[in-house]
């Protein structure tokens, strides 16, 4: 959503991204954070171009490895309460994934 002069919301360029049996990869949402965030003009130079998309790779990486430790730092606060309301085959389950 962007904020127009006029302090009212307007909507941005909506996209729609599906998937089969699943969520979304760590690497799908990581590119997609690289997009929304860094951007550079058709219009520049092909070697700031090159340094961009270089940049943007090694960004996607650090926020590749940031998102799994979230997930797995979330698992584990999962595990420990499936545990500690008894329901070990749950937890089990899910320390499995």
């Amino acid at each position: 959503m962007v904020m127009s002069y006029k302090a009212g919301p307007e909507l941005g360029i909506i996209e729609v991204h599906t998937t089969e049996e699943g969520g979304h990869s760590v690497d799908f949402w990581a590119k997609l954070c690289v997009e929304k965030i860094i951007q550079v003009s058709e219009e520049a130079p092909e070697k700031v171009q090159e340094q961009v998309q270089e940049y943007k790779d090694n960004i996607t990486k650090v926020i590749e490895q940031y998102m799994q430790n979230a997930i797995k730092s979330d698992r584990i606060t999962i595990n420990n309460k499936l545990d500690k309301e008894g329901l070990t085959q749950a937890s089990d389950l899910i320390r499995k994934l």
